[in-house]
């Protein structure tokens, strides 16, 4: 029997985004992802969660790590993106969220770091998850037309998700709408 490759979580991802952008030390990391703002609106972790991710990636070499030593302080292990990390993170960055339950964190972060990247990274995600959540609507909306009377508590579930989707899909809008505004401001005349 071959070993399972142990594949990253969205989390874990979050973690070789901010490295892609410059390497860090793990405590670094740590403090970026304690700030009350950014990517804290939507995700938390503790200190030792952290290491445990690092490891994580770095055993599945999408990062490397080196010991320095600035100035007195003691050596740390400062963590650098690889390539094939680098190809994890951009594949995830781009991709939409499949599932809506996963709207509330993971397309949040998606956002948080495609808006570090363009204005058009940013359109492109949001124009991809709409077409993905228009889909879960129209399947929902035909649930709705197969249940017959008995099926009272399943049209209640249904009709929730209906409205959680249409918000989305509001709140897409919106931003892709921002996004547009957004550039056309930013574009020299």
């Amino acid at each position: 029997m071959s070993p399972r490759k142990k594949t990253s979580t969205p989390f874990e991802i979050i973690l070789l985004g901010f490295i892609a952008e410059k390497p860090l030390h793990g405590y670094d990391l740590f403090k970026v992802l304690s700030q009350p703002v950014g990517i804290s609106n939507v995700w938390h972790i503790n200190q030792s969660n952290l290491y445990a991710m690092l490891d994580s990636l770095e055993a599945q070499g999408y990062l490397i790590s080196h010991m320095i030593q600035i100035g007195s302080s003691p050596m740390r292990k400062e963590y650098h993106i690889t390539a094939a990390g680098s190809m994890v993170y951009e594949k995830w960055l781009r991709e939409p969220v499949l599932h809506g339950r996963d709207m509330r964190q993971i397309f949040l972060a998606k956002l948080f770091f495609a808006m570090r990247e363009s204005p058009d990274t940013v359109v492109k995600l949001i124009t991809t998850q709409r077409s993905i959540a228009e889909a879960w609507k129209q399947d929902v909306l035909l649930s709705l037309q197969n249940l017959t009377v008995e099926d009272e508590y399943d049209r209640l579930v249904l009709n929730s998700r209906l409205k959680q989707i249409s918000a989305w899909l509001e709140w897409l809008e919106e931003c892709a709408h921002d996004q547009i505004v957004h550039r056309r401001e930013a574009a020299p005349v």
